[in-house]
């Protein structure tokens, strides 16, 4: 597959490292900043300078032969018109039009608008547009709920992939293969499908995998319920957290609005400080506006007269919603002076992530991760669900495919269906006669069956292979 990447920033380079992991993929990554190009040009990829609104650019990096076009660049309008630029030289050089994907990441909220009303394919021609806010927002929600996690990915119908450290103090046997684990904890015992230890790479365990302090772990879990369990699990102490929040937001922007949006609809009280008198007025004619949940506040949320007298120090939960990386950092040092047990940021910058929780911060999610995740997602189209990339055990991905009715495997037990080490089964899905679809643990004699869609983990280099297995 040649997947042709217009900008060269965290979010294009995060999809080319990615795909060039697939060992699949052929990636053209095009950039106008000679910085930019500069730097791209350590991976295993053809790399141009070259403006995506540019003909020959698009040609000299193969765009008729092209089967996925991802717009990337920072400006949205561009990213749209990449689109309709690089369908139109695709067919116009003898390919299909229809056979180019495209896709392109955006900020405005108004495009989006045009895709969900159907009118974007239509006039601009990208197949897709991506916008990873709700996506961060949903793994900010379920991180703040076990601060011990340094990443929670949801996927659909209750399933979560975690990663957490195992502490001195794990109750399960260390030192010992996984196959013996759970007889000789005398319970079951979850389900790892990651592992990196340092100094070596990261696996997908087996039954000979022994676990050991510091060892970074993914484990596959089912309900918001299990987490506590997990946590205390692996050896880390576990905070009570309340079944309706008092969450503060800082900052009325779209973002701070689809944050409180989303406790909302959680059951949380939500309360939205923001500093800007015109802009917290405007809360009012929002679609959360009236809610009876939700209290808007104008007032500065760095002084803290002005935030004791609102009662912050009260708050369950904290979350940084201003335009700056810095700024809400420093709003959620504020927030935990203040008391606020339960911190969250979503960043920009990636390399932050990991040092705002050496600060204390208790959860943050890297957007850009996000990000390529969905892209990958709409890249991997014959996918059934979610593509994820997992962050600190790398080498280790999650794909979802669909059982057919062809397939070798419908119709037997998990034990039965010849899968093969390199991959494990994290969760299967599945839709009851009306239509509502639940997870479940993959017991090793549960029946798969036709429309199952199962979520697989296996390293980077295997997708294919994956892929193969599902095809008929």
């Amino acid at each position: 597959m040649l997947v042709v990447i217009a900008g060269a920033g965290r979010v294009g380079l995060g999809l080319a490292e990615a795909l060039i992991k697939e060992q699949k993929n052929d990636v053209v990554l095009m950039d106008m900043s000679s910085r930019a190009v500069k730097n791209a040009q350590a991976f295993d990829m053809m790399v141009l300078h070259g403006d995506v609104m540019d003909r020959k650019a698009l040609i000299e990096a193969g765009i008729e032969r092209a089967d996925v076009f991802i717009a990337a660049t920072d400006k949205d309008d561009r990213n749209v018109l990449a689109c309709g630029l690089a369908k139109h030289l695709h067919e116009l050089r003898g390919g299909q039009r229809e056979n180019l994907l495209t896709l392109c990441r955006i900020r405005d909220e108004t495009i989006l608008d045009e895709q969900a009303h159907g009118g974007l394919k239509a006039w601009a021609e990208a197949d897709r547009a991506i916008d990873p806010i709700d996506g961060a927002i949903s793994r900010l929600s379920s991180g703040i709920r076990a601060s011990s996690f340094a990443e929670v990915i949801p996927f659909d119908h209750e399933a979560y992939l975690v990663e957490l450290e195992i502490t001195e103090d794990c109750r399960l046997p260390l030192d010992t293969p996984l196959a013996d684990v759970e007889q000789e904890a005398g319970s079951p015992v979850p389900l790892l499908i990651g592992l990196k230890r340092k100094g070596t790479r990261s696996t997908v365990p087996s039954g000979t995998t022994v676990l050991r302090p510091g060892d970074r772990i993914a484990v596959a879990t089912t309900g918001l319920g299990s987490f506590d369990d997990l946590v205390h699990t692996f050896g880390h102490d576990v905070r009570a957290f309340p079944d309706q929040p008092k969450v503060v937001v800082v900052g009325g922007s779209r973002l701070g609005l689809r944050i409180a949006a989303h406790w909302l609809d959680e059951g949380a009280h939500v309360m939205i400080v923001e500093g800007d008198l015109q802009t917290a007025n405007a809360i009012s004619g929002h679609r959360i506006g009236g809610h009876p949940e939700l209290e808007v506040i104008h007032g500065d949320h760095v002084s803290r007269e002005t935030m004791e007298e609102v009662g912050m120090g009260g708050m369950d939960v904290a979350i940084g919603a201003l335009d700056d990386d810095h700024a809400n950092i420093a709003a959620m040092l504020f927030a935990m002076d203040l008391g606020v047990p339960n911190t969250g940021l979503i960043l920009n910058d990636n390399d932050l992530v990991h040092v705002v929780q050496r600060m204390g911060i208790s959860f943050s999610v890297d957007i850009t991760r996000v990000a390529v995740d969905e892209l990958l997602t709409h890249v991997h189209r014959k996918l059934a669900g979610h593509y994820a990339v997992l962050s600190t055990i790398p080498n280790v991905v999650g794909v979802t495919h669909e059982v057919t009715k062809a397939a070798k495997f419908c119709g037997r037990r998990i034990r039965e269906g010849g899968f093969p080490d390199w991959m494990r089964i994290a969760f299967i899905q599945r839709s009851d006669s009306h239509g509502r679809w639940s997870s479940h643990d993959p017991h090793p004699d549960e029946t798969l069956i036709e429309h199952d869609r199962l979520i697989i983990f296996t390293s980077p280099d295997h997708v294919a292979d994956v892929e193969k297995k599902f095809r008929v």
